[in-house]
């Protein structure tokens, strides 16, 4: 239902807001990720560390850039590399880690 809370479809929310980002619709494309990370904070939990978490963030991020609001891309990426450094490591060579901090 309309209501349903479910991994799978976070991942569609966060794809579709892909889709839109690409499409060049940056509004609808950031209200689709931001569908995607509460779906994802109510799965995992509001305090949760999860890479699918900070997936949604970093999309957030490149889509708020996209709309030329540097300091909400900012903050989305910030989030997402500390979320990366608790999940790898914080001296770890990470891909993840690596891509949020080229984002930033």
């Amino acid at each position: 239902g309309q209501t349903a809370t479910h991994p799978d479809i976070a991942t569609s929310l966060n794809n579709l807001g892909g889709v839109w980002r690409h499409l060049g619709d940056y509004r609808k494309a950031i209200s689709y990720h931001e569908q995607a990370l509460q779906m994802r904070y109510s799965i995992y939990g509001d305090t949760a560390v999860h890479p699918l978490i900070a997936t949604s963030l970093n999309n957030l991020g490149v889509t708020w850039s996209k709309l030329g609001d540097h300091r909400k891309a900012a903050s989305n990426y910030e989030q997402a590399l500390k979320m990366h450094r608790s999940i790898y490591g914080q001296t770890k060579a990470h891909s993840h880690i690596a891509g949020s901090l080229n984002n930033l």
